[in-house]
């Protein structure tokens, strides 16, 4: 029996995941699409925000990372000291692709501010998305067994949530990424400044679980969306996601001394419509001020 938080970090990011094998997941001929991909709006904006070197977090093919670039002045590209943080090797190849070889890549983020010092804009989108969550219920938690199937056991320890203090309808699952808050502990740690800009579709617990009382848990194979049990088929083969509860970056950023500059939908962050595609995605700056 494996806690669903485990299972999924194993279908992801294990020796044959889902991010560390070869094969195309972004763009047509893959699982999705993201919005760099679809216009330069975002990338143009995202250029006004550099104070400093940058590093991009899980920068997917490269294309907002060059689409930056070609935003700004030559002189201000000239300057520029573009960081990448990735684990997947075949993406990494992509980007030096994509980007003609102008960046720094590194595994992780610690690393790239032993390069960049401790001032840094920090940048991601659609990266914490693909982080493993813990599934609660009623109070009992998610484990699956080799076939796949589900089983509700007592929960070993409480995670530490804004979810766990609200009260939700009896049956409602929620998903809670204990790894985000883990990762925010190991790695921001090392940055001393700065602001950190994270674009992800989601929105406050309410927003998310609004009508979804199985959660936002769903697999994409294909350009294809599944939900559990299919989600469940297929480990390695197909992208795992949830909606991100932005109240938990918010506490958990807080728990290591950053504050929320602010937080809007990217369509207000873009000044598009809401009711495009853009009013899905949340933008959050939070930021370190220097001592």
């Amino acid at each position: 029996m494996t806690r669903f938080d485990h299972w999924m970090a194993e279908a992801l990011y294990g020796s044959r995941g889902y991010y560390t094998s070869p094969r195309q997941i972004l763009g047509a001929r893959g699982d999705f699409t993201t919005t760099p991909k679809l216009s330069p709006l975002l990338a143009q904006k995202l250029a006004t925000e550099i104070d400093g070197p940058v590093i991009e977090l899980g920068p997917g093919d490269g294309t907002l990372a060059a689409s930056i670039r070609n935003s700004l002045n030559f002189f201000s590209r000239r300057k520029l000291d573009y960081h990448l943080v990735e684990i997947s090797p075949h993406l990494k190849e992509r980007q030096k692709k994509n980007l003609k070889g102008k960046g720094t890549w590194h595994p992780d983020l610690a690393t790239a501010l032993e390069a960049t010092g401790p001032h840094a804009t920090i940048i991601s989108n659609e990266f914490f998305d693909a982080f493993p969550v813990r599934i609660l219920r009623d109070g009992k938690e998610l484990h699956l067994d080799h076939t796949g199937q589900e089983h509700w056991l007592e929960i070993a320890h409480q995670p530490t949530s804004t979810l766990l203090k609200k009260t939700w309808p009896a049956g409602q699952r929620l998903e809670i990424a204990e790894s985000i808050r883990d990762w925010f502990h190991s790695q921001l740690t090392h940055w001393k400044s700065g602001k950190m800009i994270s674009i992800d579709y989601g929105g406050t617990s309410e927003e998310i679980y609004h009508r979804r009382p199985t959660g936002t848990l769903r697999a994409y194979a294909h350009h294809m969306r599944l939900y559990p049990p299919e989600a469940y088929q297929n480990p390695g083969h197909q992208d795992l996601t949830t909606d991100i509860n932005f109240e938990d970056l918010q506490l958990w950023g807080q728990e290591v001394g950053l504050k929320t500059l602010s937080y809007q939908s990217q369509a207000q962050y873009l000044g598009t419509p809401e009711d495009g595609p853009d009013g899905a995605f949340q933008v959050l700056h939070q930021g370190r001020p220097k001592q």
